[in-house]
């Protein structure tokens, strides 16, 4: 019994080693035998090509045709192989493959294509596969081309179809908008073939780019690969006749079918979230109202003026889409159309935004009930040819962007574009983080990379398009909140004056602009409580401060006079510090030591000079003149003298007071 258990033993153990044997043995892809070429072409009259073998085992080559002998044939280790190749008598080409199989391993395939007499372009795969989506880096593919006459692939005249036929009445549009154009070829339509020894041919290689699929037909393209002169170059296939062209077929498959439905808004997010290589994804098993960052539009909700309530209850709302990877080159993914009900939009944090120069896509310009659009941190360099049809928005935050020119903005964000528009965000618009001396650039970049929002607004009184881009935003009364913070803006800020002689007919703050006793829900937001700040309605109680004297209500400028957030901190302005900021009814409101006082630290202009205000310091300021140092008693004028605001005293001080008592 214990021989039989012994025998049983070593056979368990003989076992596992045939087991081991075999995994590690386990043919496949290689790297113990490696060739310096893949792809060989010979002329008609044949001759020798040398391949350089590179191995540390045993090795043995194998040949498909007669026409080609290779010289060694076998060997162990690294060698040189010599490869001959007859002469064609055939007008047309033919092709074999040379397997070289290091021992227990996979063979490496080396081709060669020889030419016969006559003019020939070969396509190694005339027809080419495509998934529908891909990530950007992937969306590539290479076309090994050989030939013996200089050749053109013509991008003008592609053939482009579906694969399905002529789409439905029902998706026509769409369909055929997307439709051509998706292949693009990157480097010259004429690929340099030096054809050195007259007609012997010479093999290239070019690389196409293509596009998402994002409809449900399966798109193709038919390439043309012609002659460069044909005048000259007569053109034969394989079995001798002439021909004008060789084709490539590319065919992509389609994309899945997106419904007009709950379960199509479901799935356009999980899309998205794909293909921007987005940190958050869904499980489409899990109800959507349980995916965080989206919310879907309930029964109870507050429904805008034209949407169909009943067709909008259960589908997506709002959505928001951060940490992703979009490469400088590609759109926003174009399902973002499908999400038709969308109020809130909120993109956020694209990898190496500051190094990217992106652009948005056309895509979000037809959602028409889009209230609050955030894209933020994604390198957009410009805005969308259509956003101005976004009538409905109401906020529209584009901070930490990559844009250059406040003016090239304002032409298309303005009070006349976007008539609801209440907050605008234009903050930390720089690209550089670590530069802070404009003085030191002139072309505004920093070690070869565009500084961002880069301008020089110059002094009062100075006429550029970039001034009046900051005039045009701060004449726009519908704004409550306002950021330019975070920039690399230099020069002064628009004075008083030119503010007054923008503004015109609205140039100061009138009865209409105030409410008295309680506010009513419609009032305040765009009304100023005339108890408090009656002072800009009166010209009998002048104000002296530090910054200016004999200052009246009916003096300060109208300027966003409803806007709680305003901040313009850490950019390269100088100058004098005007008084329709220093007098604004929510100046207290904006933390201005932080967020309107303080410029950039150590940072100096293009002159070289330190910026900062001239006329006041964030670190010493106070509020004296606003609401005044002592509680006032408002049956006595004499307790507020010289105070522009003394009702905010019991606001922001008394009740601070009356706690620590």
């Amino acid at each position: 019994m214990k021989y039989i258990n012994n025998i049983t033993w070593a056979l368990i153990l003989c076992m596992g080693l045939v087991v081991s044997c075999k995994d590690d043995d386990e043919p496949g892809t290689s790297e113990a035998l490696t060739l310096d070429k893949t792809e060989i072409t010979m002329g008609p009259e044949g001759g020798t090509e040398r391949v350089q073998v590179t191995s540390n085992l045993s090795w043995v080559s194998s040949v498909s045709g007669p026409w080609v002998s290779v010289s060694p044939a076998n060997g162990i280790g690294s060698a040189e192989c010599i490869l001959s190749v007859d002469s064609t008598l055939e007008n047309t080409s033919r092709t074999l493959e040379i397997k070289y199989a290091p021992q227990g391993q996979q063979p490496q395939t080396l081709t060669v294509t020889q030419f016969g007499f006559g003019k020939q372009i070969l396509i190694k795969d005339p027809e080419v596969e495509l998934e529908s989506s891909a990530n950007y880096d992937d969306r590539y593919f290479d076309v090994t081309i050989s030939t013996n006459v200089e050749l053109k692939i013509d991008m003008d005249n592609i053939d482009y179809s579906f694969a399905e036929g002529e789409p439905s009445a029902e998706d026509e549009e769409e369909a055929n908008s997307q439709k051509t154009g998706w292949i693009e070829l990157e480097g010259s339509n004429t690929p340099v073939v030096d054809l050195d020894r007259k007609a012997r041919p010479r093999t290239v290689k070019v690389r196409f780019r293509w596009d998402m699929n994002t409809i449900a037909y399966t798109r193709v393209a038919k390439v043309s690969l012609v002659p460069l002169h044909p005048e000259e170059d007569q053109l034969v296939d394989n079995d001798g006749n002439p021909i004008e062209k060789v084709t490539l077929t590319v065919t992509q498959e389609a994309a899945p079918k997106i419904t007009d439905d709950r379960a199509g808004d479901s799935l356009a997010i999980i899309m998205i979230c794909e293909k921007i290589q987005s940190m958050v994804s869904y499980d489409p098993s899990e109800n959507m109202r349980n995916w965080d960052g989206v919310t879907l539009w309930e029964r109870t909700d507050d429904f805008p003026e034209g949407m169909d309530k009943e067709a909008a209850i259960g589908r997506v709302r709002s959505v928001n889409f951060m940490g992703f990877d979009i490469k400088e080159g590609e759109d926003f993914p174009r399902e973002i159309r499908y999400l038709k009900y969308l109020e809130g939009l909120y993109i956020q944090s694209n990898t190496n935004r500051q190094s990217r120069e992106m652009h948005f896509g056309e895509d979000i310009c037809d959602l028409k009930y889009l209230k609050n659009l955030n894209i933020t941190s994604y390198g957009l360099v410009d805005l969308p040819e259509n956003i101005q049809n976004l009538k409905s928005l109401e906020s529209l935050v584009l901070s930490s962007n990559n844009f250059a020119s406040l003016a090239d903005l304002t032409a298309v964000i303005n009070k006349d574009n976007f008539p609801n528009l209440k907050m605008l965000d234009l903050s930390g618009c720089r690209r550089s983080d670590a530069f802070i001396d404009l003085s030191a650039t002139s072309d505004n970049t920093y070690n070869g990379v565009p500084l961002g929002l880069c301008i020089n607004i110059g002094k009062v009184g100075t006429v550029n398009p970039e001034r009046q881009a900051l005039i045009d935003l701060l004449s726009w009364d519908n704004l409550t909140s306002f950021g330019l913070s975070y920039g690399y803006i230099e020069g002064e800020l628009p004075s008083d004056e030119e503010m007054v002689a923008a503004l015109g007919a609205k140039a100061h703050y009138s009865e209409s602009d105030f409410f008295e006793g309680g506010a009513a829900a419609t009032d305040w937001e765009y009304k100023i409580s005339k108890d408090t700040c009656q002072w800009l309605l009166s010209d009998d109680r002048p104000i002296t401060n530090a910054l200016s004297s004999n200052v009246r209500g009916t003096d300060v400028p109208r300027v966003l006079p409803f806007a709680r957030v305003f901040s313009i901190n850490l950019n390269f302005l100088t100058g004098p510090m005007p008084n329709w900021i220093m007098f604004h009814p929510y100046f207290v409101e904006w933390n201005p030591g932080s967020m309107v006082l303080n410029q950039q630290e150590k940072g100096k202009n293009s002159d070289g000079v330190i910026v900062g205000f001239d006329n006041i310091s964030p670190y010493d300021f106070n509020y004296s003149y606003y609401y005044g140092k002592d509680r006032p008693d408002m049956s006595d004028p004499s307790t507020y003298e010289n105070v522009a605001y003394p009702l905010y005293y019991f606001r922001y001080v008394a009740l601070d007071e009356d706690a620590s008592e």
